[in-house]
């Protein structure tokens, strides 16, 4: 008995913590990596080369996906999306290339789904804050405890799959 209320305990807790995301200074939701490549001397508009390369094989399964590339300023924007459960994330990708490194930032995530569009917050809601913000009494505060639960697991699922992307990028480029 007195182990199944600690495992209880345990659960409960992890179900109400808040899942924090990298932000910028100004609290938006940003992941960004500079990353030296292997040859220090390559030229940034080879590195875009291989960047393009990666960004189409990357995405040419995503039909949504939209890329823009400033010849100018050597940067590539790409606005594309993943799927978690019914849910669609939104997000921009920004490529810069420079000599012997690049900068790869994700910005702007929106969720879609159930008709609803939000923005990706630098932490999840606890049941608390859910239940304060939409006025629960005691006897509901189960459902905001259930709705903690879902945010803080989509959070943990961009998380993972932003890293991911820009770890797929950074394998990618260190293979050339």
């Amino acid at each position: 008995m007195k182990n199944y209320l600690i495992l209880s305990l345990f659960l409960s807790t992890s179900a109400l913590a808040q899942v924090r995301l990298p932000t910028n200074e100004v609290g938006q939701v940003q992941y960004q990596e500079i990353v030296r490549v292997p040859n220090a001397k390559l030229p940034a508009r080879k590195l875009m080369q291989q960047v393009r390369a990666w960004a189409n094989d990357h995405y040419a399964a995503n039909l949504s996906t939209e890329q823009q590339y400033d010849q100018e300023h050597n940067i590539l924007f790409i606005k594309s999306s993943f799927p978690i459960n019914k849910q669609l994330v939104r997000y921009v990708l920004t490529i810069e290339p420079k000599f012997g490194r690049y900068r790869a930032t994700i910005t702007e995530l929106i969720v879609e789904g159930n008709g609803l569009t939000v923005p990706v917050l630098g932490s999840s809601s606890t049941a608390n804050e859910i239940a304060k913000a939409t006025g629960t009494k005691e006897a509901d505060l189960r459902l905001a405890e259930q709705a903690a639960y879902q945010q803080a697991d989509l959070y943990h699922q961009i998380d993972k799959d932003c890293r991911s992307t820009l770890n797929d990028l950074k394998q990618t480029l260190m293979k050339e």
